[in-house]
């Protein structure tokens, strides 16, 4: 299986995100967010602000306090909602200012602290009990944003910082603290455990060979907008329509009454909708783990590179999807172990392979983030690089790699190779790049080996450079 290049890690990351902040929003928008059985009721819709800032980052988790702050702002700006609750809404506070710093600008702050105090848990010895610590104590730090911010900006409710601990070790205090602990320990174990490595492994697997992702991202934008236009105009069909049936009672609305239940269908709007993307984002994930199995097919089982036949059909889609107008599209690298076969001969054929592997997995960590890596047969490799990479960047990789490979010894011997490096100027077919590549392999071998030449294609050596 191949090792998680930044991309990938990246990539998984961003899901992640997405799902949290959609079950923030079917939280905010939900009774799963604020459960209530007399006499007791609990807030539980910050939870995926502890989370993104448990497994993520503090950018990431001030993202999902801001959604949450948001989301707040709207349910607090409807007239059925009780004064106490209207100073979330600058529409009602008589402090525009004020009530933004309460509803929005304090759970970003919260998400913020919160992701920063996990970042500290992650250097203790023992993370998981500064993890636990820094969870059991959210909900305190969260009341005491809001108790604050309150104090500051509406001091005559008469609610100052050191209310937040007032029911501290009250039993609804505890339960939930208690359930906060419990739900972000289980999911920061459950991120760390092999399961969740080896699902990465196959996410990473399949992306690797998306290679119209571009595309893939403009139509779930095209998607999302659609659904939401769709979902305003069902909701306002229907605020018409209850109006409507009303009408016909003998039931005439106020503008009010009108307003408050077209709010609430909003907020019926974005619970489904959150719903329909939590669902939409597990799903993507699902094909992306299902189709892994069809990408081991693909993969050379001793490297875990890309076999002849796939790496040359990868690249004819790279290139075809590659903005020709650029001046340079990528580089295609020819790779050769030098001596290889005498490699096997004195040390034997699991010396070789482990050879193999270790120059496969130096190429995929170099140039897996900007390109892909195959293995024609033997000790030979090719890469093709698709993002637009200066020179003397490359060279620079290129180095890197000679001197990985160098680090590959058997009682004083060290493992070289020779690499043939072509910059993609025109669009041409993969076996034409594969031929000028080849030929600039080789003049690096005829060159004493152990060192990479860059040249054009069909057309003298341009350059060469030997450690």
């Amino acid at each position: 299986m191949t090792n998680l290049s930044h991309k990938s890690v990246s990539f998984i990351r961003q899901y992640v995100l997405l799902i949290l902040i959609a079950m923030e929003l079917l939280m905010s928008f939900s009774f799963l967010g604020q459960f209530h059985i007399e006499p007791v009721s609990l807030s539980f819709a910050y939870i995926p602000v502890l989370l993104t800032g448990a497994v993520l980052s503090p950018k990431a988790a001030a993202l999902v306090g801001t959604v949450y702050g948001v989301a707040s702002l709207w349910k607090a700006s409807a007239s059925y909602v009780l004064a106490p609750a209207q100073l979330l809404s600058p529409f009602f506070s008589g402090n525009p200012l004020g009530s933004l710093f309460l509803s929005v600008i304090a759970r970003m702050l919260f998400g913020l602290i919160i992701g920063l105090l996990y970042a500290l848990a992650r250097r203790l010895r023992r993370p998981a009990l500064g993890k636990g610590i820094v969870s059991y104590l959210g909900c305190a730090i969260h009341s005491l944003l809001v108790c604050s911010t309150m104090w500051l900006f509406f001091p005559g409710e008469g609610v100052g910082p050191m209310d937040a601990f007032s029911g501290f070790f009250a039993p609804k205090s505890l339960i939930l603290n208690a359930v906060n602990t419990a739900v972000v320990l289980l999911l920061w174990w459950a991120s760390h455990s092999q399961t969740w490595h080896q699902f990465k492994q196959k996410l990473a697997l399949s992306r690797s060979v998306e290679t119209e992702t571009r595309y893939h991202r403009r139509f779930l934008v095209f998607i999302a907008v659609l659904a939401t236009v769709a979902s305003l105009a069902v909701t306002f069909y229907f605020v018409h329509q209850i109006n409507y049936v009303l009408n016909n009672r003998g039931i005439f609305l106020t503008d009010i009454v009108y307003t408050d239940i077209a709010h609430l269908q909003i907020q019926f709007m974005m619970g489904i909708i959150s719903l329909m993307a939590l669902m939409i984002l597990l799903l993507i994930l699902n094909r992306l783990y299902s189709s892994c199995y069809a990408c081991i097919d693909r993969m050379d089982s001793l490297t875990g590179t890309f076999t002849h036949r796939t790496f040359f059909s990868l690249c004819s889609r790279i290139l075809q999807a590659i903005n020709a107008d650029r001046d340079l599209l990528g580089y295609f690298l020819m790779v050769d172990l030098d001596h290889f076969k005498e490699i096997n001969d004195r040390y034997g054929h699991p010396e070789g392979d482990r050879a193999l592997r270790e120059v496969s997995g130096s190429l995929r960590k170099i140039f897996g983030r900007s390109g892909i890596v195959g293995r024609l047969g033997g000790d030979e490799f090719a890469v093709l690089l698709y993002e637009n990479m200066p020179l003397v960047e490359l060279e620079v990789e290129l180095r890197h790699l000679l001197e990985q490979v160098g680090k590959v010894s058997w009682d004083g011997y060290r493992l070289s190779c020779s690499i043939g490096v072509l910059p993609i100027r025109s669009l041409y077919a993969p076996e034409e790049l594969y031929r000028d590549a080849d030929r600039l392999l080789y003049a690096a071998k005829a060159r004493g080996r152990n060192q990479y030449v860059i040249g054009e294609a069909s057309s003298p050596v341009a350059q060469f450079t030997a450690l």
